[in-house]
């Protein structure tokens, strides 16, 4: 319930958008590229955790690719192959109570993800520069959570830090994995567009992994 509001909240700034888009868009009149068979995009922004991710590791960042694939020209349904890597530090909570449960110094943590999806995407115009879109589907999650601590390196007369990072505990985990969500596509000239985006995504681990990504992108 808890990432569905906070989904909710994130999403409602685009149906904004979407409502002030036709204004914005009469400066660019570029056709859009909705006939297009293929298209292929890139995308960046942020990564919000939610539910228990939000418990141990603090927001972070995204980004990723794909393929729009539209089966016949005209038809609103179409679907998209992606692939979005993700990364978030830990919190200071979450590695102070490993460091006491393992009495091993801790300096730092993270947890990333690689998510492969395929989706529907039903998309509607709003004039003919700016369609708004949903999408929903499933896939495969990685997620990997390491823990680390400075390096140390010595000579003859001194030891102090150095010499990277050591691994002093990880864990990796591939899971079932779905998401959800929305976006807006602005046409650009030759075919090409921008869009700004936002999904809820899960990875089915013992604790769901749960986080929101919000990106913009670019698709050619």
């Amino acid at each position: 319930m808890r990432a569905m509001k906070t989904t909710l909240r994130v999403l409602a700034p685009l149906t904004l958008a979407g409502v002030a888009a036709p204004a914005l868009a009469q400066t660019y009149q570029y056709p859009y590229p909705a006939d297009r068979p293929v298209q292929f995009f890139m995308d960046g922004g942020a990564s919000v955790t939610q539910g228990g991710a939000a418990q141990d590791f603090n927001n972070g960042f995204t980004f990723g690719g794909g393929v729009n694939i539209m089966p016949q020209p005209g038809v609103p349904l179409g679907l998209r192959f992606e692939v979005n890597y993700a990364r978030s530090g830990a919190t200071s909570g979450f590695i102070n109570a490993n460091e006491a449960a393992t009495g091993t110094p801790i300096d730092d943590g993270s947890m990333q993800t690689v998510t492969g999806f395929a989706d529907g995407v039903l998309r509607t115009p709003i004039n003919p520069w700016v369609h708004v879109y949903a999408l929903g589907g499933v896939g495969l999650g990685y997620r990997r959570i390491e823990l680390t601590q400075n390096g140390f390196f010595c000579d003859a007369f001194f030891c102090g830090p150095g010499g990277g990072r050591v691994v002093v505990a990880s864990s990796d985990v591939t899971k079932f994995a779905w998401n959800a969500g929305a976006g807006i596509d602005f046409a650009l000239p030759n075919g090409q567009s921008w869009f700004v985006e936002a999904r809820y995504e899960r990875i089915e681990t013992d604790t769901p992994t749960e986080f929101i990504p919000i990106s913009v992108g670019f698709r050619f």
